[in-house]
């Protein structure tokens, strides 16, 4: 969030308003017709309650004093400037600044001036203006009240719903309070004097544009570093800074992803897999992409043909599934079951691989060709010719027998 600072010279002008003149030497440049004309359009400014411009003569312990025309002096209370809302800090003004000012009454045969009434008018002028040209307007969190904040712009107090106030709930609405704030005016009631903003939807602007600058930026195959903004049934949404990208369960991790691995806030690396070709469509980023294919690794260590052995883990209709090592099971299914054999849990298994699958990272194995091989093996070596007789055992074949 942003602090809200105004130049102490120019308190109170519209933005985008010519500031008065603030030098007393330029009034000497000025005819005199046009000094006259100057303090009586000041005089009937005040006499219709109207904000005009004055010049401060002196500061005082409680009060400014200033130039009203006709010879005459104004006094606003000091505290409206030392203790304004939207400036804690600002200095009390010098003698020779021009001060916007409204009448609100007399005391003593001299007017009673509010600094604050006419930096409100004011204000209402620019939110006004800010309103029906679709503009931003900056303000000061005053307060926090139920269902939202007070804002102060420009002098001017204005409502600010909980849900208009940032892109997610705000878990701790004192945090916001005294912090500067960008706003659009959505809502204005001038008879009531009543105002309601949204900074949300200057946040979401602010994000549209960030996001298309990311998207235009980024690459296919692209590794980015990037937050957790939500864990769902649907994946996970991932803040890449700028844009959220959406990682799906099958892109989560190998074989079956286990949601309680990942929680809101947590950093992690992405792979950019597909950008959005058309409005609407998410941003698709991996997680398991980054990482070996389990697979991969058991087709090296166990090619096909190879032969493979272990205890029974498993026995049912649709086949048996063996344990090969810790962290290797090998699954036979039904039709590559060796019927001869009877097959009970806690006992050997041997079988001869046909592949990995890619779903479950298991071997896929069979015990019928394991039997088929070591039966063709058996009937090759007794099919086997005898070995040819040497010329002792022709000659001596009694010797040979003995």
């Amino acid at each position: 969030m942003e602090q809200q600072h105004e130049a102490g010279s120019n308190e109170g002008i519209p933005e985008g308003a010519p500031a008065p003149d603030v030098h007393a030497a330029d009034e000497g440049e000025m005819t005199m017709e046009a000094l006259l004309a100057q303090q009586s359009a000041t005089v009937e400014k005040l006499a219709e309650h109207k904000v005009a411009w004055v010049k401060v003569i002196a500061v005082t312990r409680d009060a400014v004093l200033v130039d009203v025309g006709e010879k005459n002096e104004g006094s606003i209370p000091l505290v409206e400037f030392v203790e304004d809302l939207e400036s804690p800090k600002a200095p009390a003004p010098t003698a020779g600044q021009r001060v916007p000012v409204i009448k609100v009454g007399s005391r003593g045969g001299r007017p009673s001036l509010s600094h604050r009434k006419a930096k409100a008018e004011l204000g209402w002028e620019l939110i006004a203006k800010a309103h029906a040209d679709k503009q931003r307007v900056r303000g000061t969190v005053s307060s926090s009240v139920k269902g939202g904040f007070l804002v102060d712009v420009q002098g001017v107090q204005a409502f600010l719903p909980a849900s208009l106030a940032d892109l997610r709930p705000v878990r701790d609405p004192k945090k916001m309070v005294g912090t500067g704030v960008r706003c659009y005016v959505i809502e204005v009631n001038q008879a009531k004097r009543q105002l309601v903003l949204s900074r949300r939807a200057v946040l979401e602007e602010e994000a549209g544009k960030r996001r298309t600058r990311l998207l235009d930026d980024l690459r296919g195959g692209e590794v980015r570093i990037g937050r957790i903004a939500r864990v769902s049934a649907e994946g996970l949404l991932v803040d890449i800074g700028g844009a959220e990208g959406l990682v799906r369960p099958q892109d989560m991790a190998w074989g079956k992803p286990d949601p309680k691995e990942f929680e809101r806030g947590q950093k992690l690396k992405v792979k950019v897999l597909r950008k959005p070709e058309k409005e609407g469509e998410p941003l698709q980023l991996g997680i398991k992409q980054l990482q070996a294919n389990p697979a991969d690794a058991l087709k090296k260590r166990f090619p096909p043909k190879s032969t493979v052995s272990g205890k029974i883990i498993e026995v049912g209709a649709h086949g048996v599934r063996f344990q090969v090592d810790p962290k290797t099971v090998a699954f036979v299914p039904a039709a590559e079951c060796d019927t001869d054999i009877v097959y009970k849990p806690g006992e050997v298994a041997r079988a001869i691989v046909l592949g990995v699958d890619f779903s479950t990272f298991e071997l896929r194995a069979s015990t019928l060709r394991f039997a088929e091989i070591h039966d063709r093996k058996r009937v090759a070596q007794y099919m086997k010719a005898p070995p040819p007789l040497t010329l002792g055992q022709l000659l001596s074949p009694e010797k040979e027998a003995e």
